[in-house]
């Protein structure tokens, strides 16, 4: 009975802290569904363009002109009829610096292939080799190059040998192709990861999905079934195409037992290579033999009349990635064409200084960094523009340039902001000349466009000369057009701000393969 009343006692105490219990727990599920409610988006509004300011500093000593000098001739050394041998400048560190390069006027089908497997032939390599710099190989690709680079402190002969263990018969035979296979695969969804499908996506839309360059590479099928027998074939077809160039400290060019036991390597590994291409001839394989095109026009309008923007679905992205800009004709090869569009590409999309970086950035913090580049390739030339701005800016950002776009058109910049510009570039090409890989980088682009430094030595006389009407009136030949929009974001939370600000324009959805 004591028992059944203390029950009783402990039951109607109790009760009140139930009640309280069931209602903060209550209060507590309802808060919980509020909070996973979607916040309101504030969207930010659009602006009127600032551009910098380009003040004189009061009491500075006056500077000479910078002056680009010219650059030395391109000279070599046939080691043998088919490797020509460059010296370059000695490295600031004293190693042996060997690049062995394979180039082409036309783009190397396949080539991401071949650097999937070269990736995996130099981690073979330098876990086999006996030089400790065996661990130093990189792998520079490009569509018309592939460099193969070693630096070593001693026996440059035995790093010569090793960069053209890449090339021989028999050189993918040790290496895990089913590796290779999954690297190709694993590459497309770390790009869809990282955000770094937009570029793909970008490639179609400003080029055409079958310009030369979009049906070089990227061969899913190839890919799935690739084999020792296919990954062979996809080399000996570079080999076919390619010439032969071999970028050394000029040091090296002296040491005549190194010079001898080159040619002696070349000639027993790679000069046995076919005459003509190799197609692969797999039913897996459906593209078509490229190596020999000379496709130089994008396969679209130079203007984007129909003002289609393509946006990307990212579903849960917390930031917009937008690319904004021109296709232009590569077939141009004047100088002043090229040069055109990389003094628009650095006018507005240089960082600090540029237009579009100061206005979108430091004025209105829409952005952490906008930069423009000119894309200048054998058979195409972009013009681009681009950055990533949060899901409420996106509207305001893509308009912001836009409208940078139309003013540099309405009006000349200050003599100033032109001197400004003609400094920076003149700066650059001057720290490139002093830097040994910016050098082998031109090196290897002059070799494949054919480039002189003659040419270099009138764009550097152009570019000294440049008044703001001149500046003017070339942002008017490109910017009067209308450019393309690629942009990757949450497509339902920046679909109706973008319509809102940028009514005219169609928005369509881009998916990358």
């Amino acid at each position: 009975m004591e028992n059944l009343t203390l029950l009783r006692f402990t039951s109607l105490q109790m009760t009140p802290l139930l009640k309280l219990g069931s209602l903060t727990l209550t209060i507590g599920l309802l808060l919980s569904v509020v909070g996973c409610q979607q916040t309101h988006i504030e969207f930010t509004p659009i602006a009127e363009p600032s551009l910098p300011v380009f003040d004189k500093l009061q009491g500075a000593p006056q500077l000479p002109a910078l002056e680009i000098s010219q650059s030395p001739p391109q000279s070599f050394t046939l080691v043998t009829p088919k490797l020509k041998l460059y010296p370059l400048n000695d490295t600031l560190s004293t190693l042996n610096h060997l690049s062995l390069v394979a180039y082409s006027q036309a783009p190397m089908v396949n080539l991401d292939v071949i650097v999937a497997a070269f990736a995996e032939k130099s981690r073979w390599l330098a876990q086999q080799s006996s030089l400790a710099c065996a661990e130093s190989l990189r792998i520079r690709p490009s569509m018309h190059s592939l460099t193969i680079s070693i630096d070593c402190p001693d026996s440059p002969a035995l790093a010569s040998e090793l960069l053209m263990q890449f090339w021989q018969v028999g050189s993918f035979d040790e290496i895990d192709i089913a590796n290779v296979r999954r690297q190709l695969k694993l590459a497309k969804h770390i790009n869809a990861y990282s955000g770094a499908e937009i570029d793909d996506v970008w490639a179609k839309k400003i080029l055409g999905e079958q310009h030369v360059y979009n049906q070089a590479l990227n061969d899913k099928a190839l890919a799935d079934e690739l084999d020792l027998d296919k990954l062979n074939q996809v080399k000996k077809q570079i080999l076919a195409q390619s010439n032969w160039a071999l970028l050394i400290n000029s040091s090296l060019e002296q040491d005549k037992v190194f010079i001898s036991a080159l040619s002696q390597q070349f000639e027993s590994n790679m000069a046995s290579t076919p005459s003509t291409p190799s197609v692969i001839n797999s039913e897996a394989n459906t593209k078509p033999n490229l190596s020999n095109s000379t496709v130089n026009n994008p396969a679209i309008p130079l203007s984007n009349d129909s003002k289609t923007l393509f946006i990307i679905d990212a579903p849960g992205s917390v930031q917009t990635q937008v690319r904004i800009g021109y296709p232009l004709d590569a077939n141009n090869k004047n100088i002043d064409s090229i040069q055109d569009c990389k003094l628009l590409a650095s006018w507005l999309g240089r960082s600090f200084s540029g237009r579009l970086y100061y206005d979108l950035r430091e004025v209105r913090g829409l952005t952490y960094g906008i930069y423009g580049r000119c894309f200048d390739n054998p058979l195409s030339r972009t013009l681009k523009f681009y950055g990533s701005t949060k899901l409420e800016h996106t509207g305001a950002f893509i308009s912001g340039v836009l409208d940078h776009l139309t003013l540099a058109t309405q009006a000349p910049a200050s003599t100033l902001e032109v001197d400004a510009l003609t400094t920076y570039l003149t700066s650059q090409k001057m720290l490139r000349q002093a830097n040994f890989r910016a050098v082998e980088v031109d090196t290897i682009k002059a070799l494949i466009r054919g480039d002189t430094p003659e040419q270099e030595q009138q764009a550097a006389d152009r570019l000294a000369a440049l008044t703001p009407q001149q500046l003017q009136q070339i942002a008017s030949l490109v910017f009067n057009s209308t450019p393309y929009i690629v942009i990757r974001g949450d497509a339902d939370k920046i679909s109706v701000d973008i319509k809102d600000k940028l009514p005219e324009w169609n928005i369509v959805e881009a998916v990358a393969n």
